[in-house]
């Protein structure tokens, strides 16, 4: 372990301790004593476990998740996501948790005070919650539009077909065909262009509901945790009141049973494809056959990302603000069950809306619209036939809402923590200042979401810009601690912290199982996807013979795929960056010594 040195152009402070050991530091479940270190803290430790709740059960589990068990076999699924849970998503969620709590800093110091040449790890995970952030915004964006539209005197997309309202040379008859859910999504919402290159024109509608997506942001975090601590009693509980009154809804529905079943088994078909005769001369695939599929498995260890909020540097920077012996351990292992638990219910209550969308339309669940279509397309529409549809639609996409904005507040509250360990941005500057630009300049690269094209972005987003980055993070992350810092040293400094020392069975996970499950799904993925490239799904209406498919496979242009490079590299290449120059230094005996723009101890900001 080479000791840390901050260097000369950084602010210094002798016999600097990254944890002030405070005996008298007690902790309850209302009011808490911390050490006087000048640090934002926690007004309770119910805000940082609603805080975090609010991170973690959030769009991931209400929208990917179920696009993600649709896409790969309903109830297979679930199996690769609950082994990664395991194996990999509550390993990483405890490291990360110590990690702020013990240095008391955000996703950059905490590894810089870990070694100096792990500072890139903080600066990729940085960039990985920007990128997220900006895409996520424009999830928020869709759900804004839907909930305004949701207090017509009847839902736009049950209304009877219109005549072609857009400009664009796509069928008259699509609506007539297929859904109107589906012809108001793509017509009417996005006003979507026939290929990714061609963007065409500005949607003015989506560019004002993200606008009001990162004011939204902009307001509850003006504060930082002072605000956001106080605004999620009401954005962490409400989407579980409201899911639950979803729940309820979608049971009454006809056909639910057969969506519920076809989420659990994945042998399981509609009770109308019984009595299909099959076809001699086509082959029907395995669902089972997604296990031998590594999409399948980094789509399983993302989802446990995305649910938990791993490599965002959000779970860093909530415990950083935790007094010094917080038991984390005891809040983690309550969170990831609640978060499991709404993943599941949700995947029910979605499920059960989907199955009964498919026995009136006679189709598969297989064949309903996947993607950001699933909630407002197949669940939309399901919505549209009930009683009372209005206020069904406009309280599912108020959760919607909620839940994505708890993950906004949680994202950039991780990336202004690790701002705050950095003198990138003049102490000086008060907070909401910097809050003000950084939310200005996220909307502004974020328009091109609002585009006719801006569905393809919001795609190509989707899977490039965290699921390789996160994994890569996640590897180095849990190599630092259990190597570098060393498991020894990590075990003992859990137990002062939480009175637990971690059993062989977490030892094992940290030291190999982890590390080693994350770098062969890293390694196999890549070589997949060198000879299979992702593709995605440029739109042509309802033109084949299969109405409900309103979507074709196709390349990605070469600006795609150098956006997407973008997306990976600039993330990951801090890390071998902040190591080479630390290895610099070594190899020129100290002649070379590049100053890291960070600081030894937390400065508050004006």
């Amino acid at each position: 372990m080479v000791k840390l040195r901050v260097p000369a152009c950084c602010k210094k402070q002798e016999n600097y301790d990254p944890v002030e050991e405070d005996d008298k530091a007690q902790t309850t479940e209302d009011t808490v004593d911390v050490p006087d270190d000048g640090r934002e803290q926690w007004g309770s430790q119910l805000e940082f476990i609603l805080s975090t709740i609010g991170s973690v059960v959030g769009l991931g589990n209400l929208w990917r998740f179920p696009i993600k068990v649709k896409e790969y076999g309903g109830g297979v699924f679930l199996i690769p996501y609950f082994t990664m849970l395991f194996i990999e998503g509550i390993p990483l969620f405890l490291v990360e948790l110590w990690i702020g709590q013990k240095f008391r800093s955000g996703c950059i110091g905490g590894f810089y005070k870990i070694h100096r040449a792990l500072s890139g790890i903080g600066f990729a995970t940085w960039m990985i919650g920007f990128y997220t952030n900006l895409y996520y915004n424009a999830v928020i964006m869709y759900t804004i539009y839907y909930f305004f539209a949701s207090f017509s005197s009847t839902l736009p997309w049950a209304k009877d077909c219109p005549e072609l309202n857009s400009t664009m040379d796509f069928p008259k008859n699509c609506c007539t065909e297929t859904t109107k859910a589906s012809y108001y999504w793509y017509y009417d919402v996005l006003k979507i262009s026939p290929d990714i290159g061609q963007p065409e024109q500005f949607n003015w509608q989506m560019t004002l509901c993200l606008f009001g997506a990162w004011l939204t942001c902009f307001l509850c975090m003006i504060k930082g945790i002072k605000t956001s601590g106080k605004v999620v009693y009401v954005t962490a509980v409400f989407p579980f009141i409201a899911l639950f009154g979803l729940f309820v809804m979608s049971m009454t529905l006809e056909g639910a049973g057969e969506g519920v079943r076809y989420f659990f088994d994945p042998t399981y078909k509609m009770s109308f494809e019984s009595d299909i005769v099959p076809d001699p001369n086509v082959t029907v695939l395995s669902n089972w056959r997604h296990l031998y599929n590594p999409y399948c498995w980094l789509e399983a260890a993302a989802q446990i990302f995305y649910s938990l909020s791993l490599g965002f540097g959000s779970c860093i920077a909530f415990a950083s603000y935790n007094p010094p012996k917080t038991d984390f351990y005891k809040h983690a292992m309550g969170i990831s069950v609640v978060n499991s638990a709404s993943s599941m219910f949700a995947g029910v209550t979605i499920f059960a809306i989907l199955g009964s969308s498919a026995v009136r339309n006679e189709v598969s669940i297989s064949e309903l619209s996947t993607g950001p279509g699933l909630a407002f397309i197949a669940v939309s529409e399901a919505i549209a036939n009930t009683p009372a549809a209005q206020l069904w639609s406009a309280l599912f996409f108020v959760m919607l809402f909620m839940l994505g904005i708890d993950s906004q507040f949680a994202g950039i509250e991780g990336m202004m923590t690790a701002l705050d360990d950095t003198t990138l941005v003049p102490r000086k500057i008060p907070r909401p200042i910097v809050i003000a630009f950084f939310c200005g300049i996220s909307f502004l690269i974020g328009l091109p979401f609002s585009m006719n094209n801006g569905l393809y972005l919001v795609d190509l987003f989707d899977n490039f810009s965290a699921n390789f980055p996160l994994m890569m993070v996640a590897f180095f992350e849990v190599i630092s601690v259990s190597w570098v810092y060393g498991i020894t040293r990590f075990c003992e400094d859990f137990e002062e912290m939480t009175g637990y020392y971690p059993n062989i069975v977490w030892r094992i996970l940290w030291v190999g199982v982890t590390p080693l499950s994350l770098l062969g799904i890293l390694l196999y993925s890549l070589v997949d996807q060198l000879n299979n490239p992702i593709t995605y799904g440029r739109f042509v209406g309802c033109v084949q013979e299969d109405v409900t498919n309103w979507t074709v496979d196709a390349n990605y242009p070469w600006w795609g795929w150098v956006l997407a490079a973008i997306l990976v590299f600039s993330s990951f290449v801090f890390i071998p960056i902040c190591a080479g120059l630390v290895w610099l230094k070594h190899i020129t005996g100290g002649r070379i010594d590049v100053c890291f723009p960070l600081v030894a101890e937390h400065e508050a900001r004006g």
